[in-house]
């Protein structure tokens, strides 16, 4: 029955006692009531049994025992935090604060709890999805992103699902970035330029959301086109890397001709150079000797025709070969066979012998000198 439905005149208090006063109950004696009752439980209060004895107190000891196994079980609050980690304590589910690498202490479970949160590992997201390009076609388009956490409680807080919300931002600011590309740009030359245009859109919606992410880098790891038309752009594609290929064959070439040219030209240019030096030097020497030629030939017209005729002969006879004819009872003579002096001398030997009486012609016609030999034959 209910603690104060009436039985036999009287009242029952809250604790089992009955009371014949309709006040409430005394405050002073609740509080004994339980004083007594917990301290029996931890072994206080009035003898009980034979002999006076107290009871032990299990209870104190129960109560020891089990702080101690909630110390043991939570290390007594004492977490270590790595040198590439963050610690994130939390007090009843609240953020409280970051801690950094070293020994760290937080009030044991379950009132705070750390979450540790490794900040230098890089982790990966990857998509996979066809869309539709500026000049409508459609390209499938296959990305990667890597990321790092920047800000630990942001990154547990604020974003439910982390690497979906990375895949799904990839996927959104790259559908802007190709929306605006021509297919040709996107499957050939544009593909880095994709790659750095989509990272940076995509660090700027995760600091929109605040997630504690700092994106690092967006591989562009395939833009291929549907499979209806892969053959025609294979065909395409091939065409593209023929032509590539030209060129470097075309620049190799020229890398490799252009050297030599230039090579052969500057020998030419310094053979050029050195042939002008010789001709001007003979030159310079040819007139200075004609000079002194002219000086000693008006002195003594007669005695230098004679030197200038001996010494021809002399530089003829010393290289050639000679025939001596003793005639009996006349002139000995000699033979110079010089037909067979041109033959075996050839055809430079001869042109030097040329040039030689060609200078001595413009000497003789300078001077008003004659050829020795005409002049003998003269006489």
């Amino acid at each position: 029955m209910p603690w104060n439905s009436p039985k036999g005149g009287r009242d029952d208090d809250p604790w089992g006692q009955q009371s014949n006063q309709q006040g409430p109950p005394d405050l002073d004696e609740v509080f004994r009531n339980l004083g007594k009752r917990f301290g029996g439980i931890f072994g206080s209060g009035a003898p009980r049994g034979s002999g006076g004895r107290k009871k032990r107190p299990y209870g104190w000891i129960v109560l020891i025992a089990a702080i101690a196994v909630w110390g043991v079980y939570d290390k007594f609050g004492f977490y270590t935090v790595q040198q590439a980690e963050r610690g994130v304590e939390l007090r009843f589910g609240k953020y409280v604060q970051t801690t950094t690498a070293g020994l760290n202490w937080h009030i044991p479970f379950p009132i705070e709890t750390v979450e540790i949160v490794n900040i230098d590992e890089v982790r990966e997201v990857t998509n996979k999805t066809s869309m539709l390009t500026q000049d409508e076609n459609i390209v499938e388009v296959a990305l990667e992103a890597q990321y790092k956490i920047k800000s630990a409680e942001d990154y547990l807080f604020n974003l439910r699902d982390p690497d979906l919300t990375v895949k799904d931002a990839m996927e959104s600011a790259v559908r802007e970035i190709v929306g605006k590309s021509t297919i040709d740009f996107v499957l050939f030359e544009g593909r880095g330029q994709i790659s750095s245009a989509t990272r940076e859109l995509l660090q700027t919606i995760m600091d929109e959301y605040k997630a504690g992410i700092y994106i690092q880098k967006v591989n562009l790891e395939k833009s291929l086109p549907p499979d209806q038309v892969k053959a025609a752009f294979s065909d395409a594609i091939k065409s593209r890397e023929d032509y590539d290929r030209y060129i470097k064959e075309a620049e190799a070439y020229a890398n490799s001709i252009v050297p030599l040219a230039r090579g052969e030209a500057a020998r030419l240019l310094q053979e050029a150079n050195a042939y002008r030096d010789r001709v001007t030097a003979n030159s310079e020497g040819e007139a200075k000797r004609f000079l002194k030629l002219l000086g000693e030939y008006e002195k003594a017209p007669d005695v230098t025709r004679e030197r200038l005729y001996l010494e021809a002969v002399e530089s003829v006879y010393a290289s050639s070969n000679k025939l001596l004819m003793d005639v009996e009872g006349g002139n000995n003579l000699i033979y110079l066979p010089l037909d067979q002096l041109i033959r075996q001398r050839g055809t430079t030997d001869s042109t030097t012998v040329q040039d030689r009486f060609s200078s001595d012609d413009a000497l003789s016609q300078q001077g008003g000198i004659t050829r020795p030999g005409r002049g003998r034959g003269e006489r």
